[in-house]
């Protein structure tokens, strides 16, 4: 028996996806796939943990689509981490508002180009057509072109009031009109949640001429799904005792819990640039993970157990210059001999874009991956300056990097002179 505070919000649900023309009935035919569909129950909880609202949502069982038939592309765009950094430290320093606005129900106003049917659901199915099905008009959560109909008709939207999409980054949209951004709410119904403190796991912390983003509840919501809430913290992140290997250990039976928790060490990276190099090490056993690979894992988490508030903090700068420091580690993988590099860029004084990874290719040459590193480096920086025009912003000065490689730098001054 649901609790009565669910089977509300269900009849909400439900008669919202009716006003909003989800669906209409027509006979079911033979001829035609007819995907299931399920409610999910979950619980909105504040920043601090405590029960902000009971949430369900109807959601379409995808995996019973056929490609081609129910669906086509699924491709979705998704914001860059360094646009949302460099937005961070440009309002910190230019003194800009950031308000942050949540789309109701947001991928139910994606319009379907397929056609897709689903049965009725559950406990709402139509007395008067109890054979009919659902003929899907706007998307649902759960179908596999869902967040692509939605960004879709987002894009669409934005366009027609006069928006400009980035060409740097194509989630970001631009207006450059003195005019309040109550525009939006004509085409979907918005809830203003003030001024930025929380989004998508990230708390946002606004101090004086500085802010602070971390994300506290995230982490001790990790430790509690994997059993570790208890567990006693450590300082570092990696031992440097033990050199991890491909077929070192035993492999586990289900590798789904280590994948899935690496996956989330990985969005953790978002605030934690100091753990990025060690989560990368896991990353690179994730088609056959082993136990010694899981105690990897198992370290980072304790690690972040002991530092659940630290982040990364934004702070006021005049000096809007761009600065980076790149570094590379070769053959550092003992298994594919392939190398690993990593730079970190700083816009002013504050930290908007870094990167560990294993180069694509092996070489036998020490400089040849240094200058591929740079050349990646630069590539970054290129992206960024053309993201600060897009912005009508003018670093102070011309972008510095360092480097520690004296045969790169040799090989620089000797080509130029």
């Amino acid at each position: 028996m649901l609790h009565h505070d669910w089977q509300t919000t269900m009849k909400t649900e439900y008669v919202a996806l009716l006003s909003n023309s989800t669906w209409s009935l027509v006979p079911k035919s033979v001829d035609k796939c007819i995907i299931g569909c399920k409610w999910i129950y979950k619980l909105k909880l504040k920043v601090d943990g405590s029960i902000d609202r009971f949430k369900d949502r109807l959601v379409a069982k995808s995996f019973n689509q056929t490609y081609g038939i129910d669906y086509f592309e699924t491709f979705c765009l998704v914001v860059k981490p360094t646009t949302i950094q460099l937005g961070l430290s440009l309002a910190i320093s230019r003194g800009w508002l950031v308000k942050q606005l949540d789309v109701n129900k947001a991928f139910l106003n994606g319009e379907l180009e397929e056609e897709v049917y689903m049965v009725q659901l559950l406990g709402f199915v139509d007395h008067s057509k109890p054979d009919f099905v659902c003929k899907l008009h706007k998307a649902l959560y759960g179908l596999k072109q869902a967040p692509r109909a939605w960004f879709t008709k987002l894009k669409n939207s934005l366009l027609a009031w006069g928006f400009s999409s980035s060409l740097s980054d194509s989630s970001m949209f631009l207006f450059w009109k003195w005019i309040n951004m109550i525009i939006i709410p004509i085409y979907f119904a918005l809830k203003d949640l003030s001024i930025m403190n929380y989004f998508l796991g990230v708390e946002v912390c606004w101090q004086g001429s500085s802010l602070h983003i971390s994300q506290t509840k995230y982490i001790k919501d990790l430790l509690n799904r994997v059993g570790l809430a208890d567990c006693k913290p450590i300082v570092t992140p990696m031992t440097t005792s033990h050199t991890l290997f491909v077929f070192d250990g035993s492999i586990l039976a289900d590798p789904s819990q280590y994948r899935n928790i690496v996956g989330a060490l990985q969005y953790c990276t978002i605030t934690r640039p100091d753990i990025s190099f060690s989560v990368n090490k896991p990353c690179q056993f994730m088609q056959s993970p082993t136990d010694l690979h899981w105690q990897v894992d198992k370290r980072l988490l304790r690690c972040l157990k002991g530092t659940t508030s630290f982040g990364l903090s934004f702070h006021y700068s005049l000096d809007l210059q761009l600065t980076t420091y790149a570094d590379t580690n070769w053959a550092s993988c003992l298994d594919d001999r392939r190398s690993t590099s990593g730079h970190c860029i700083f816009f002013g004084s504050n930290l908007v874009s870094w990167s560990f990874s294993k180069q694509k290719v092996v070489s036998r040459f020490n400089t040849k991956i240094e200058y591929r590193a740079l050349a990646n480096v630069a590539s970054e920086f290129q992206w960024i300056q053309h993201l600060l025009q897009e912005l009508s912003i003018s670093p102070s000065s011309s972008p510095i990097m360092f480097y520690d490689h004296i045969s790169c730098c040799q090989s620089y001054f000797s080509f130029s002179s």
